[in-house]
């Protein structure tokens, strides 16, 4: 994107900050142009963040979560640890497609909300079956951690209580070719 031009991604954000801080002053209860004296922002770049048109730089962040006695990853996502962009769009988009679904089913009629219901509930057994296909190593009453390295050797691994994704137990043809997968990854991680 060239020079001041915002991503999609960028622009949600603004967006998503412009609302908090709308949002934060209205709790508080007063007014913008005394929010932004109190803050030490001149009103008309309140104004600016408070429409989505620019986005508050550190310095001004900083200023406006002081004066609401809030963090500024309250106000702008960006600043919460781990944060990403895409996972924080991700998230988005899985909101969208919810609301999507409750949209679309408000104008159903009863029978076929009904249905979708039935589905929805389906789907979700469906999905907690393939979750629990997957079987925890044990060794005794704690989780058996395993090192890469420790997959090639059979002495280290007891191969018979892994099981595929469709929770059948491994093939010895599977074992090997995992095997054979792994050490060749661990040699060439190893150059």
């Amino acid at each position: 994107m060239g020079r001041g031009t915002l991503t999609p991604q960028e622009e949600e954000l603004k967006k998503l900050i412009s609302n908090n801080i709308r949002q934060k002053i209205k709790e508080k209860g007063v007014s913008q142009a005394e929010f932004a004296r109190k803050a030490g922002i001149p009103p008309t770049t309140l104004s600016g963040y408070i429409k989505g048109v620019t986005r508050p730089n550190a310095g001004n962040l900083q200023k406006i979560s002081d004066s609401l006695g809030i963090l500024k990853s309250d106000i702008d996502p960006s600043y919460k640890k781990g944060y990403s962009l895409e996972d924080w769009q991700s998230k988005q988009e899985q909101t969208s497609t919810v609301a999507e679904i409750v949209e679309v089913s408000k104008s159903l009629n009863d029978i076929r909300q009904e249905k979708v219901l039935s589905f929805a509930k389906n789907e979700k057994k469906e999905q907690e079956k393939e979750s629990k296909k997957i079987v925890a190593l044990k060794n005794g009453e704690q989780n058996q951690t395993v090192d890469l390295a420790d997959l090639v050797d059979d002495s280290k691994v007891n191969w018979d209580k892994w099981v595929s994704f469709d929770g059948k137990p491994l093939t010895d043809e599977i074992k090997n070719a995992m095997k054979l997968a792994l050490g060749k990854r661990l040699e060439d991680k190893d150059k």
